[in-house]
C-alpha cells in the first residue's frame, strides 16, 4: 500500500540525475516521487506491486532512497524499468505502478 504521507512517453529515455536537493529530501526507506521543484509528492515503502496515485503519475523525478532494494517502475505505455538504491532520475512519462523488491 502506498505511504502517501500527504506531502503533498518515453520510458526508455536517457536517465538524468535527480537534483541533489530532491535526492537529499527523500528519507530511507522510501522511493519518492517529486515535482519539478524538488517537493515530495508521494512516498512508497511497501513491497509488491502497487498502483500509483494521480500525484505520483504527475511527478517529474523519482528517487530510490532504500539501501539495498530496487524498485520496478511501470510506465503508462506498459514499459517496466528498474531503479537502484541511491539512484534518481527524471520521469518522462507517467508511472502507473511500482514494485519494491527485496534486494536487487
Amino acid at each position: 500500500m502506498a505511504a502517501g504521507l500527504g506531502l503533498g512517453a518515453l520510458a526508455a529515455a536517457t536517465v538524468t540525475a535527480t537534483p541533489a536537493f530532491a535526492a537529499d529530501s527523500c528519507p530511507w526507506p522510501y522511493v519518492c516521487f517529486e515535482d519539478g521543484n524538488g517537493n515530495i509528492l508521494t512516498m512508497y515503502r511497501d513491497q509488491g506491486w502497487q498502483n500509483t496515485s494521480s500525484l505520483t503519475r504527475s511527478a517529474s523525478y523519482v528517487t530510490d532512497a532504500r539501501h539495498d532494494d530496487c524498485a520496478q517502475l511501470k510506465y503508462s505505455d506498459g514499459y517496466i524499468d528498474q531503479i537502484y538504491p541511491g539512484q534518481g532520475w527524471t520521469v518522462h512519462s507517467p508511472i502507473v505502478a511500482i514494485n519494491i523488491l527485496s534486494g536487487c
